[in-house]
C-alpha cells in the first residue's frame, strides 16, 4: 500500500474516531488552511504500549531513572517529525509506523547497548512485584443477562477484592 493511494483513501473514508486530523498548510494560510494531514489512533495506541512497557522496565531496574522512558519518548517525537520531514519533502502521505518503529525500538536499544543492560531488556517480564498498585483483571465475570446483573456481578467482585487487600498485611 505503500506505493499506491489505497493508505490514504481508507483512511479518509473512515468518518470513525480513529484518526487525528490536523492542517499541514496552518502556517501559510492560517485558519483557512485546507491541506490536512492524518495521524491513525494505531501511529499513537501502538508506540504508547511500548514506551509504556519501558517505562515498566526502567522501574524494575529500581536505580530511580526513566532513561529508557524518556529515551523512546523523545524517539517517538524524533519519528512523528521525521514523517512530517519526509511528508512535506515528498508531498506524499506516509506511514508514520515506518519511521516511528525503527526510532522507538532502536534509541532505546542503542541506549541499552551503550549501558550494557541489553540481556536484561530481552529478559525482562512483567510482574506484580514491581508495580503492586497496578490494576489487574483476575475475575471475568459471566456476561449473560442483563446490563444490571452485569454491574452487580462486577461490584460483588471489586468489594471482595477491596475486602481481600485490606485483610492482608502490606509488605514494608
Amino acid at each position: 500500500v505503500f506505493g499506491t493511494n489505497v493508505m490514504v483513501t481508507v483512511a479518509k473514508s473512515f468518518e470513525a474516531p480513529i484518526k487525528l486530523v490536523f492542517p499541514q498548510d496552518l502556517l501559510e494560510k492560517g485558519l483557512e488552511a485546507n491541506n490536512f494531514a492524518m495521524l491513525g489512533l494505531g501511529d499513537i495506541v501502538i508506540p504508547g504500549i511500548f514506551i509504556a512497557l519501558l517505562l515498566r522496565f526502567d522501574i524494575s531496574l529500581k536505580k530511580n531513572t526513566h532513561t529508557y522512558f524518556y529515551t523512546s519518548f523523545v524517539a517517538y517525537i524524533f519519528g512523528l517529525g521525521l514523517t512530517i520531514f519526509i511528508m512535506h519533502i515528498f508531498k506524499h502521505a506516509q506511514p508514520a509506523l515506518l519511521y516511528l518503529v525503527p526510532a522507538c525500538i532502536g534509541f532505546p536499544l542503542l541506549v541499552a547497548l551503550a549501558k550494557g543492560e541489553v540481556a536484561e531488556m530481552f529478559s525482562y517480564e512483567s510482574s506484580s512485584e514491581i508495580l503492586p498498585h497496578t490494576p489487574r483483571l483476575t475475575h471475568f465475570p459471566n456476561i449473560s443477562g442483563s446490563p444490571a446483573s452485569l454491574a452487580d456481578s462486577m461490584q460483588q467482585t471489586l468489594s471482595c477484592s477491596h475486602r481481600r487487600r485490606q485483610q492482608t498485611p502490606s509488605a514494608m
